[in-house]
């Protein structure tokens, strides 16, 4: 009762596994030309809808972009992604040329050469010396560009470790797909990309204040985080997790350099070339190659198991970094790893006062020690024994609520 029929007949489709593709045919064989033209622009030809106007190549509606999975339709009250509305081109200040949009994933396409025109060739001096390079990661080269007047990152794809040129390309094809599927406020929008040369592409919106990690380090001189925000920005991750766990999806590469964040320090996980459809929420998979961020996985990861309990374990060394400041890896530090600090002070060799950064104001120790008694819950050696994400959703909402009171 209440409900919206509209809304549960979408949600009752999206559990048969069926497609945008699926359901404008049906609308099609319907004649609701309309409601099929609205989800995919070139569905419908001229003769089949005379009174239909197409957009203009160079004005593509970014309503149109959004063509997901039936199945992802119902959670949209929950995933209030930002819009942005922007044509599919790519400006250098000089000339704009339009791209074409993927019908399969709604998705631009750019080509390889109005890209590297836009980075300036790629400059790979750094945005503070007047470059073009924003970062740069295992598996590629963060480049600020600029699409019809908006900032946005573009994404050059590299191997910078023990990867195959066909391995980088699969995880290309995982990022795209996994996007496609997956929109929410709390995931990075992927705006589009360019795989028409050997050098693959992906663009997306920026984040102008770079990643966790980078601030809870203070790169380049910028102000610490007060504990506010750091709560906020747990919370905005949990809720990203806490969409995809529920999409069947499990992240893999959770870490402080993934979460990227806006302007309001809103956070965005990024980063889904290693993401796995994973069935049912305590289904386990095994994998032969072992990926990830090895300061950040869970025992049950290095053995080769794929589940979502292990994103919730990386979830908790970030939980750690946001109450220490400090990476998760150091070798110059004892311990190395920052996951073994919970060892430490549970075994009463040193307490959280010990640890915790300095920067944060000193009134707000009491929920800093819920926070650290979160993450030991996430960092159980046992996977079930780890809270489910939803627990960590509703333990982060208590704390926020508190500190705003």
């Amino acid at each position: 009762m209440g409900k919206s029929p509209t809304c549960e007949l979408l949600f009752d489709w999206g559990t048969t596994n069926c497609t945008v593709n699926d359901l404008v045919e049906l609308l099609k064989r319907n004649e609701f030309l309309a409601a099929a033209t609205l989800l995919l622009p070139d569905s419908v030809k001229d003769s089949e809808n005379t009174d239909y106007v197409k957009h203009s190549d160079n004005a593509v509606s970014w309503t149109s972009r959004n063509t997901i999975p039936i199945h992802e339709i119902h959670v949209a009250s929950e995933c209030s992604a930002e819009k942005m509305e922007v044509p599919c081109s790519v400006s250098d200040g000089q000339s704009e040329k339009s791209n074409s949009q993927d019908s399969e994933t709604g998705f631009c396409r750019f080509s390889f050469e109005e890209l590297k025109k836009s980075t300036n060739n790629f400059d790979d001096r750094p945005v503070s010396a007047g470059g073009r390079k924003v970062g740069e990661g295992g598996f590629g080269v963060v480049y600020k560009s600029t699409i019809n007047s908006r900032t946005v990152a573009v994404k050059k794809l590299t191997a910078f470790v023990d990867i195959s040129i066909q391995e980088l390309k699969d995880q290309f094809d995982q990022e795209i797909k996994t996007m496609a599927k997956c929109r929410h406020e709390n995931l990075v929008e992927l705006i589009g990309f360019s795989n028409d040369s050997d050098n693959h592409c992906l663009v997306y919106v920026y984040m102008p204040n770079g990643s966790l990690l980078d601030r809870l380090t203070c790169l380049d001189g910028t102000p610490p985080l007060s504990w506010i925000t750091r709560c906020n920005i747990a919370l905005g991750m949990a809720h990203g997790v806490s969409f995809l766990h529920e999409n069947n999806h499990t992240h893999r590469d959770i870490k402080s350099a993934n979460i990227l964040l806006n302007e309001n320090f809103v956070p965005k996980i990024s980063d889904f070339g290693l993401a796995r459809a994973c069935g049912q929420l305590n289904n386990t998979v095994m994998t032969e190659r072992i990926v990830g961020t090895t300061a950040y996985m869970a025992p049950e990861a290095l053995r080769g198991e794929i589940t979502i309990k292990s994103d919730i374990f990386s979830f908790g060394v970030v939980l750690l970094e946001i109450i220490t400041g400090l990476p998760a890896l150091d070798e110059t530090r004892e311990p190395q790893l920052l996951l073994d600090v919970k060892e430490e002070i549970e075994d009463e060799e040193k307490t959280i006062e010990d640890y915790i950064d300095e920067n944060i104001e000193q009134e707000y120790s009491h929920t800093v020690e819920e926070m650290f008694s979160l993450a030991s819950r996430c960092l159980h050696q046992m996977k079930n024994k780890r809270p489910v994400i939803n627990t960590v959703q509703q333990d982060l909402e208590k704390m926020v609520s508190i500190l705003t009171v």
